[in-house]
């Protein structure tokens, strides 16, 4: 290794950087929707089985990205000691603060596709307020 390999190395990692970070964090096809999904609940928190109604996910990638998330710090996980058994997921402190992130992450998205009049998902329109919202097609968008 030269002498300016090594100068580089001590000064930059990019393993260590914030920007690995939170695309590891919350960078993934699933994870974003999830987030939103947990900010929009009136109840302030939200059921397994309410994600696959609200998302075209399968229950194996659901919960490995809900474990990953729990893991990381963004959400909470309650299990109730009920038969069948009731777990909640709730977004923590620092899970709501993604939210600002997140939203500024699809309005620059949003305002990107339509200079480019690319279609947007309508569905999205309704979560991020672009669209009139309805409630019924929120919550059930993918029943199965």
């Amino acid at each position: 290794m030269s002498k300016n390999e090594k100068r580089h190395e001590l000064f930059h990692s990019i393993e260590n950087d914030p920007y690995q970070h939170i695309i590891k964090v919350m960078c993934n096809r699933w994870k974003p929707y999830l987030i939103q999904a947990l900010k929009f609940e009136p109840e302030n928190y939200s059921r397994f089985s309410t994600f696959t109604k609200q998302l075209p996910i399968t229950e194996r990638v659901l919960s490995r990205n809900l474990k990953e998330l729990e893991k990381d710090g963004i959400i909470y996980r309650t299990v109730y000691p009920e038969v069948p058994p009731r777990v909640e997921y709730r977004l923590t402190e620092i899970g709501k603060t993604l939210c600002p992130l997140l939203d500024n992450m699809y309005d620059w998205a949003w305002e990107d596709m339509k200079r480019k009049n690319l279609e947007i998902d309508p569905l999205g329109e309704m979560w991020h307020g672009k669209r009139k919202q309805d409630k019924a097609i929120m919550r059930m968008a993918y029943r199965k």
